[in-house]
C-alpha cells in the first residue's frame, strides 16, 4: 500500500492480494462516523486500480444507523465503479440481520466468519 493512502479516525486501509481493504474502527456508526469514514473512502479510492475486491472489515462495528447504510451503498457505488467487488466482512450477528432485514443481504456479500470471506474470495 502506498504512504499516500488515507487513514482517518474511524477506518484503516490496507491491503491483501487482489483486494483493497477498509478496517472500520468504530463500534457505533452514526451521522458523524459515517460521513468521515464515507469521505476518507472516496478519497483512497480515487486513483485506486488493479483490485477485484473492497473488502469492508466491521469486527468492531455493533450498532450502525441509517447514515452508516448509506455510507455502505456509496462504498458499494463507488467499488462497482471500479469493477470491484464490495464484500461486507466479520459481520456481527445483529448487524447482518439488520442488514436482512432492510433487504441488503441482496445488496451486499455478508461474511461473518473468516471461512465464509475466504470463500466470497474465491481463496
Amino acid at each position: 500500500m502506498s504512504s499516500s493512502t488515507p487513514q482517518s479516525l474511524f477506518v484503516r486501509f490496507s491491503t491483501d492480494d487482489d483486494a483493497f481493504v477498509a478496517t472500520l474502527d468504530a463500534p457505533s456508526i452514526n451521522q458523524r462516523e459515517a460521513e468521515i469514514i464515507g469521505s476518507s473512502i472516496e478519497e483512497a479510492m480515487v486513483d485506486l486500480a488493479g483490485y477485484k475486491w473492497f473488502v469492508v472489515d466491521m469486527a468492531e462495528v455493533t450498532f450502525m444507523s441509517s447514515m452508516g447504510i448509506g455510507m455502505l451503498i456509496d462504498a458499494r457505488s463507488r467499488a462497482v465503479g471500479r469493477k470491484m467487488k464490495l464484500v461486507l466482512a466479520n459481520v456481527t450477528k445483529d448487524l447482518e440481520q439488520l442488514l436482512k432485514m432492510v433487504k441488503l443481504d441482496k445488496v451486499f456479500v455478508i461474511c461473518s466468519s473468516e471461512k465464509q470471506l475466504r470463500k466470497a474470495l474465491k481463496r
